[in-house]
């Protein structure tokens, strides 16, 4: 098989395929088509896609799935995105893609359709580890923006506003009406919008302000000359002369085939954001989600580490809010390797998903956030919390299964299993009751939370899971809580685990 993957994007104004050879560790681009269509009109003023637009979807997909044939392009990934994410008839006009052109599109959620972007960073931006100790990140699209700080080379925050250019565009027809300065007026609403992120990001003195979306990139090509690095100054005067006196500016946007609305609204997201920065320089890196994708099909088929660090972010994401919630770190961090250990031994024997060791870990980090609001039946809390939150790079189904993993952790209490996991297919519940009952034993090794415990090995075998274990510590407390997990985990995997000191 050739090394060649390729990725489409079906997004809200254009649909793009990449195709790339990967040789020696060295990517090469093969193709990098564009073609401009504009679903999100349609989506953003009826609420679907209409057919003329469908048939043109149509075509466009026609003709890249004959350029995948003419390099044997054998991996490849399509995907829809914001637009599609919104359109009412979007099930549909996925199952005509694929009868039509024989490409299978995915919708995929915006917390995964970022973290791929994201993680092309990887490959494209060549001082990428600079970055990632202090930037701002600032990604506009046609129905929110996302704005991420990166900080000491970690992900360390990640939110979702609801300012996308498609739906503003409307709010600043009506200022227009009302008012000659509109776009101050405008400013003034993105404020009140914001303003509860700023002090979170000024008191990080960030060094690079990075803008990511498509009408940034158009921005970099027709007003910037196409460079990736802009300086402050010059970003500024576009500011000004939109704020002070846009006539001439408007004029020459709209000569060039630009929404004037849509320009404004990210011009002003823009200048806010960077305002809150240290940054000398706006940087539009030529990254994408589609590099994201192809991204991802090197790291599993070549088994590379070159991702870790952005792999990470999503354990980093959720550690932080933990760290909001008053856990305990030590304890946090004991449960997190106990549970692996019960895992890397399980496994071996029993079937596994590949995100299973992440919902884990994901499970032991975030199991006490109530405590900090509520400490009776804290387990509860915890759930509801989870259950809305948004973590960077993990599906909505994925945090409900942690969510129920929490909730069902048995090791002061007996728990009934026979009842509806509320957001869970049923595919996955398995999955739930297997990591709810390592997380039960985990959470019951660190009972006290004064980590009197130490691991030596795990041996699985047809009737038993021994835990082989150290202490110097009185561990009563442990062993009785341990007593309560038994049930469901005999119940879950057909074997009776015990405790044997080493």
């Amino acid at each position: 098989m050739k090394p060649i993957y390729a990725a489409i994007d079906i997004g809200a104004n254009s649909i793009k395929l990449k195709i790339i050879e990967y040789v020696s560790h060295k990517i090469t681009v093969l193709e990098d088509i564009s073609n401009d269509i504009l679903i999100g009109e349609d989506v953003y003023e009826c609420g679907f896609i209409q057919h003329q637009t469908v048939k043109e979807i149509l075509k466009i997909l026609s003709y890249f799935n004959k350029v995948l044939e003419s390099y044997g392009v054998e991996k490849y990934r399509a995907v829809g995105t914001s637009a599609m994410r919104e359109a009412n008839n979007s099930k549909m006009v996925v199952e005509m893609l694929k009868i039509k052109t024989g490409i299978d599109v995915e919708i995929i959620e915006d917390s995964i359709e970022k973290f791929l972007t994201y993680k092309s960073m990887r490959d494209y931006m060549p001082n990428y580890r600079d970055i990632r100790k202090s930037a701002l990140v600032v990604e506009i699209n046609s129905g929110s923006c996302d704005v991420s700080i990166y900080h000491r080379n970690h992900l360390v925050k990640n939110d979702e506003i609801k300012l996308g250019t498609k739906n503003l565009k409307n709010v600043m027809h009506e200022l227009e009406e009302r008012s000659v300065v509109y776009p101050k007026v405008f400013l003034e609403l993105l404020e009140t919008r914001t303003s509860h992120m700023w002090q979170n990001i000024q008191i990080k003195k960030i060094k690079h302000f990075i803008c990511l979306g498509g009408e940034a990139k158009l921005y970099k090509i027709l007003l910037f000359d196409n460079k990736s690095v802009i300086p402050k100054k010059e970003f500024k005067e576009i500011y000004q002369n939109l704020i002070n006196d846009h006539r001439a500016l408007r004029f020459d946007m709209e000569s060039r085939g630009f929404n004037w609305y849509e320009f404004v609204v990210s011009v002003l997201i823009y200048n806010m954001f960077f305002d809150l920065t240290s940054a000398e320089f706006l940087l539009i890196p030529d990254i994408s989600l589609r590099d994201g994708i192809i991204a991802n099909f090197i790291e599993r088929d070549y088994n590379l580490n070159r991702y870790n660090a952005f792999n990470q972010d999503i354990l980093t994401q959720a550690l932080n809010i933990s760290k909001r919630y008053k856990s305990s770190e030590a304890h946090l961090k004991a449960i997190e390797s106990y549970a692996l250990i019960l895992f890397n031994a399980l496994k071996k024997h029993f079937e596994f998903g590949e995100r299973d060791e992440l919902l884990l870990r994901l499970s032991a980090i975030l199991h006490e956030i109530g405590k900090y609001t509520r400490m009776k039946d804290y387990l509860v809390t915890s759930y509801d919390k989870i259950s809305n939150l948004s973590i960077l790079g993990v599906k909505e189904e994925e945090i409900r299964i942690v969510a129920h993993v929490c909730r069902l952790i048995s090791s002061s209490e007996h728990k009934d299993l026979d009842f509806e996991l509320e957001g869970i297919s049923e595919t996955n519940y398995s999955t739930v009751f297997k990591l709810s009952s390592i997380m039960s034993i985990a959470d019951a090794l660190d009972k006290g939370k004064k980590q009197k415990i130490r691991i030596d090995r795990v041996k699985v075998t047809e009737d038993y899971m021994s835990i082989y274990i150290r202490y110097k510590q009185d561990i009563t407390l442990e062993e009785l809580s341990f007593q309560f997990t038994l049930s469901n985990f005999i119940n879950t995997f057909g074997i009776i685990p015990e405790l044997k000191e080493k």
